[in-house]
């Protein structure tokens, strides 16, 4: 299974009342994905301003709105939300043909703890749980530490 395809089953996966993602979302989550679902050739991770990011995931964010499967939502500020186009919903309908369901549900599992989260709490967890990612954090950690 691609990476790409992990993104994109991770901006699609229902749960109620969601309809975008946040950059800071997605990449929060495809790192729990890979470091609590132990997936071996995913996106590698380098702590940065806000704790682990691939730079990888934002090309491949890229690829994904140029392919019309994902698009990007204005938010007013320098950065875009994400959600599933109807093209993607179709692409996605491939995917979980060949998708382990077990790692569909867990994946959907992780997407549900990241939505219902604040930044502050998704950070603080984050942060907590691998500080080796929070070392070139502009966000004070003992603010969110305690």
């Amino acid at each position: 299974m691609e990476k790409r395809d992990v993104l994109l089953y991770f901006i699609y996966a229902p749960v109620e009342n969601v309809q975008y993602l946040s950059p800071i979302q997605i990449m929060k989550g495809l790192f729990l994905i890979k470091e609590e679902l132990k997936l071996e050739d995913f996106y590698e991770f380098e702590p940065y301003l806000y704790g682990p990011c691939s730079f990888e995931v934002y090309r491949d964010l890229e690829i994904l709105t140029k392919e019309r499967l994902i698009t990007r939502v204005p938010t007013g500020g320098r950065w875009f939300y994400y959600k599933i186009t109807p093209l993607g919903k179709d692409k996605i309908k491939e995917i979980l043909k060949t998708m382990d369901e077990k790692l569909a549900q867990r994946i959907l599992e992780l997407k549900k703890f990241v939505v219902r989260k604040s930044l502050f709490e998704l950070l603080r967890y984050v942060y907590t749980k691998y500080p080796e990612y929070a070392k070139n954090s502009i966000i004070n950690l003992e603010v969110l530490i305690k």
